[in-house]
């Protein structure tokens, strides 16, 4: 049984690869909360194959460029928002700063989601703080995405991240 979500719910999330870790959780979150699933597009995607990607990432960071977006989501109404990302150097995606500099989510609750290849969550849940000074943060889910990618190919992996982690993630920040 998932927790009750306090109000209307949006799921906002940026997903880069070709695998859609990000989404998947974001899929996820919908499922449980009934929330409406946003998917934050960049208006000029970055190049392709990853190397390219990583390459653009790597330069835009260092020149602190937020990418524009084709769409920008109008949160009025909303009361709850789940705010994903994969972890790109070390917090997160390029988009998502974007989406937090138009939106500073005021008076919202957020709950803040990521994925990552291994490297961790970084400076995820503090950056997204330090974005939404007037909303209330909740705790993180943080999902190690490989294990999505591994379970597809049907590989084992130590660690397996399921649809489960999210309902008990729900049902510990929304019941405490």
């Amino acid at each position: 049984m998932t927790a009750t979500i306090p109000g209307k719910v949006a799921v906002i999330y940026y997903s880069q690869s070709k695998v859609r870790n990000t989404a998947t959780v974001a899929q996820w979150i919908a499922k449980h909360t009934g929330g409406t699933l946003i998917e934050l597009e960049m208006a000029e995607p970055y190049p392709e194959p990853y190397s390219a990607t990583l390459k653009a990432v790597g330069k835009d960071f260092r020149a602190g460029i937020l990418p524009a977006l084709k769409n920008m989501p109008n949160l009025d109404g909303y009361d709850v928002v789940f705010l994903g990302s994969p972890i790109w150097y070390g917090t997160y995606a390029l988009p998502v700063g974007t989406f937090l500099k138009g939106n500073p989510l005021a008076g919202k609750v957020v709950a803040p989601f990521c994925t990552h290849g291994g490297g961790g969550a970084g400076r995820f849940a503090a950056d997204v703080r330090q974005a939404c000074p007037k909303a209330k943060v909740l705790d993180e889910l943080v999902i190690r995405g490989s294990n999505q990618i591994e379970r597809r190919m049907g590989l084992g992996v130590s660690v397996r991240h399921t649809e489960n982690d999210v309902v008990e993630w729900l049902n510990r920040i929304f019941n405490q």
